[in-house]
């Protein structure tokens, strides 16, 4: 579990291209002293191509992350990389907040946003959540991710949502319409390091599962097993 530290000094507004955002209004009981967050546009051939906001925390292992994940996403999408400083004390915040605003600057249906604090630590959970990601956000697997919300059945699509629309490991195609409907994300966040996972639970927003839904136990242990079938089916390489 992540612990925040925060410093009680000065009000700090951050800023993102030509918007700016009041930390108080997220967290009134606490001041965070806060670097400026670093975005890159790295797709140079962006036309027709899905829009992805994807989050990284800037160290060595997050670089690495980093590295190995461009290798996909740069021939399916119109990357744009938020970095934060490591330890990442505001989590998914600044990568969602920037989506939020490109979406609506670039007036698209949806896109997809990735956080590499879901796959970030050693180990073999998190190679089995970034190989399902390379697996599911690539190529034409693409299309059943974001045909239920083009067909206007679904509003965010993830791989494994859970009951209350958590949406499991930091990944997920998202619409215009559900960042018009959770409104305000200044608003929306608390200290609670798990609000992100349930940022949709208490909205209208139509969250929809690919591989499962109502997921809340043992989440991994699903992933793997189905990773293994997968592999099984000579579908992705062996781990």
């Amino acid at each position: 579990m992540f612990s925040f530290i925060f410093c009680y000094f000065f009000n700090i507004f951050f800023y993102l291209n030509s918007f700016s955002f009041n930390l108080y209004d997220i967290y009134p009981n606490y001041i965070v002293n806060l670097n400026t967050i670093k975005i890159i546009h790295k797709t140079k051939n962006s036309k027709n191509k899905i829009l992805c906001v994807f989050g990284v925390l800037e160290n060595d292992y997050g670089k690495k992350i980093e590295d190995e994940m461009l290798k996909w996403l740069l021939p399916n999408y119109n990357l744009y990389i938020v970095y934060q400083k490591y330890p990442g004390k505001l989590f998914e915040y600044p990568a969602l907040k920037f989506a939020q605003y490109l979406i609506k600057k670039e007036n698209q249906t949806l896109l997809l946003y990735l956080h590499s604090k879901g796959a970030f630590y050693p180990g073999f959970e998190k190679n089995v959540v970034r190989e399902l990601w390379k697996y599911e956000y690539s190529g034409n697997n693409i299309k059943k991710y974001i045909n239920p919300i083009l067909n206007n059945i679904a509003d965010v699509t993830s791989m494994y949502v859970g009951i209350s629309k958590a949406t499991w490991f930091n990944g997920f195609y998202i619409s215009y319409r559900a960042f018009n409907i959770i409104g305000n994300l200044d608003k929306q966040l608390n200290k609670s390091r798990f609000i992100y996972e349930g940022l949709f639970s208490n909205t209208n927003v139509r969250v929809l599962g690919i591989i499962k839904n109502k997921v809340d136990k043992n989440i991994y242990d699903i992933a793997k097993q189905h990773l293994l079938e997968l592999i099984k089916k000579k579908k992705i390489h062996d781990l």
